[in-house]
């Protein structure tokens, strides 16, 4: 079984990870979460086949094959290192998406203090003014401010709490230090940090050891094997056919 410690996993895995060639790198389009799961139900056609495997698969690294749910979890733990220093497209509409959930509740609970005089109505029509992404972002830091700024004020007056006051402040500040205005100029290109190009590599050594595993499939599920070893980026999803629904893998890239 896969060591269930992300980071362990990642130690073990990283100097193969640092030996792969850079030619061989190849361009990162995993959702590794996924991966992890179609990788995790793959790995039982080796478990089942495993003393079959040596005769039948001679040049197949049994051990290797059995490392796979340990590599898919190093390689996330790999794309979350990543993701601290340049955030993915889905982290960052992610954290929009909190952004104006908390906005919204945070600025209708401020518009109803200010209406009954217990928060500036200054304050509350400033922070209300903006529109945009940024906007968003810093409403959300400044709301934060003014719960904080006025806490004996709007004590037991209010329903928001100490806990989403503070993810308010830490999502406008995270998205205040990572979205770029639309006016601005393009970063310099200086390549990948090297929390990417390890992101990448390991990448590249799952999608390597998966399609060895899917070989291991074919051939003892000739039929079906692609039941028994999705595609790392295969979801399940519900197709409506007349009066009835069933589920249907659709096969991503990876």
């Amino acid at each position: 079984m896969a060591d269930p410690d992300l980071q362990k996993a990642y130690e073990k895995h990283l100097h193969a990870a640092k030996a792969l060639p850079a030619s061989e790198v190849l361009p990162y389009r995993l959702d590794p979460d996924l991966a992890l799961v179609n990788i995790t139900t793959g790995i039982k056609v080796v478990r089942d086949h495993q003393a079959l495997i040596p005769a039948h698969l001679p040049h197949i690294d049994l051990a290797s094959l059995l490392a796979l749910p340990e590599l898919a979890l190093a390689t996330k733990y790999a794309a979350l290192a990543a993701e601290q220093e340049a955030p993915s497209e889905s982290l960052v509409q992610a954290k929009l998406s909190l952004a104006r959930d908390l906005r919204g509740k945070l600025l209708s609970v401020a518009k109803g203090l200010a209406e009954n005089g217990i928060v500036p109505q200054a304050e509350v029509d400033a922070i209300a003014a903006g529109r945009g992404l940024r906007d968003r972002a810093e409403d959300c830091v400044s709301l934060a401010s003014l719960f904080r700024k006025h806490a004996a004020a709007i004590s037991g007056k209010q329903p928001i709490t100490d806990a989403q006051i503070n993810e308010t402040a830490e999502v406008g500040s995270w998205l205040v230090a990572n979205l770029r205005p639309a006016d601005a100029p393009p970063k310099p290109s200086t390549g990948p940090t090297e929390a990417v190009e390890l992101r990448n590599r390991f990448a590249t050594l799952l999608v390597r050891a998966h399609a060895r595993l899917q070989v291991v499939a074919h051939y003892f599920h000739e039929e079906d094997w692609e039941e028994h070893a999705p595609a790392l980026g295969s979801r399940r999803v519900k197709r409506q056919s007349g009066d009835t629904k069933e589920n249907t893998a659709t096969p991503q890239a990876g």
